[in-house]
């Protein structure tokens, strides 16, 4: 049998803080290292020192290469980073399938080539722009040796897109179930801090505030349930562009007072411990990593029936699933899980025994570890 290969994973993110991202990442490069082989994440930026050290702790090389700087220069520093550590096979993650960092592996004479699909969005296209798109999706996936989609409905996205079907695998994302558990006291702090009532419906939605997201019509739902004299506290953990325009939106509503602000959380495992719900209203989630979080803590979902929100949620079992971008069928989720103490408790349960059965990370490393093992890399 042949040695190990030498994997590095082209990254475009650097992570401000560890997330179930790193997890994975830790984990998946700790069983390569066990198998011999030598693995090397790539980020686009220098890590914060207290994220990079924990990788190199655990024996894991880390390296920056920013392909905002042109592709030359990621072209050249590839070759750089592929003599040092002797790298034979690219793992790409979170750059667009249609990128040209594929062919630049290729080029390079990179042997195995994984693009792991793990943005979101809808493919729309027709007529004549689809046909274009399909010719140029086919040649930009064509050096790729195996594509992980992290979803059923991403398979069927890149499928429609005109991607070969015969190169995808579905791999669903995982996380730790002993970071992200119930605690019962976490509700109890929370409420000490920011003095809200035990009758108080605790909401909480983590995510980036942008469009895609759709956090608006959580906030419009919200202000529904205002009207319904519906006694609540909604936490939103994340910032982005949306932030001010979502703000404004609360003041019109009269809700400002019920919405707690909290920007980029670091850790949301304390959040989602004191959540009674969780609100997710993304339009083609690609997977819903934080779905998974929320439902190992014991909270159950109401989320838009879009994308991979409905394979990680179980509706009516784990959570309500309601159409998406509309605020009255969210507010009507919402409220009627809130006034079932015993349902919630119920579907908490459920939640948490569905993650441990499909997502965890330790599950999401030993299938990664499967395609390897078809591409006879470990």
């Amino acid at each position: 049998m042949a040695p190990p290969e030498n994997i590095a994973f082209l990254l475009d993110a650097a992570p401000r803080s560890w997330s179930s991202q790193e997890d994975r990442h830790l984990l998946l490069c700790q069983e390569l290292l066990k198998r011999g082989s030598r693995p090397v994440l790539v980020f686009t930026k220098t890590l914060p020192p207290e994220i990079e050290s924990r990788f190199r702790e655990a024996g894991v090389q880390v390296a920056a290469i920013n392909y905002a700087k042109g592709v030359l220069n990621y072209y050249r520093e590839l070759g750089q980073l592929q003599n040092k550590f002797q790298i034979t096979t690219f793992h790409i993650i979170f750059f667009d399938y249609f990128s040209p960092v594929c062919w630049l592996a290729r080029i390079r004479g990179i042997k195995h080539i994984i693009y792991e699909m793990q943005n979101g969005g809808v493919f729309t296209a027709q007529s004549w722009k689809k046909a274009l798109l399909h010719l140029r999706n086919r040649l930009a996936t064509s050096p790729i040796s195996k594509i992980i989609a992290i979803s059923d409905y991403i398979k069927g996205q890149l499928i429609v897109a005109g991607v070969d079907e015969s190169k995808i695998v579905v791999r669903h994302l995982g996380i730790d179930t002993q970071r992200f558990k119930p605690n019962p006291e976490a509700r109890k702090r929370l409420a000490a801090e920011y003095d809200f009532g035990a009758g108080d419906l605790v909401l909480s939605t983590v995510s980036y505030l942008k469009p895609i997201k759709n956090p608006q019509v959580i906030v419009e739902a919200c202000g529904l349930l205002a009207t319904r004299k519906v006694s609540f506290r909604l936490f939103v953990a994340g910032d982005g562009e949306m932030l001010a325009e979502l703000q404004e939106l609360s003041h019109r509503l009269n809700i400002a007072d019920r919405i707690i602000w909290l920007g980029l959380v670091p850790d949301p495992s304390a959040l989602l411990q004191a959540s009674d719900l969780f609100l997710l209203t993304t339009i083609g989630e690609a997977f819903g990593l934080v779905l998974a979080e929320a439902m190992a803590c014991g909270v159950p979902i109401v989320g838009a029936r879009s994308g991979g929100i409905a394979e990680v949620v179980e509706d009516r079992k784990t959570g309500l699933l309601v159409p998406p971008l509309d605020p009255t069928a969210l507010a009507n989720g919402i409220q009627h899980l809130g006034a079932d103490v015993a349902l919630r408790r119920a579907m908490g349960v459920a939640g948490r025994e569905r993650v441990q059965e499909n997502f965890t990370v330790e599950a999401a490393v030993d299938n990664t570890i499967r395609v390897y093992q078809s591409l006879e890399i470990v």
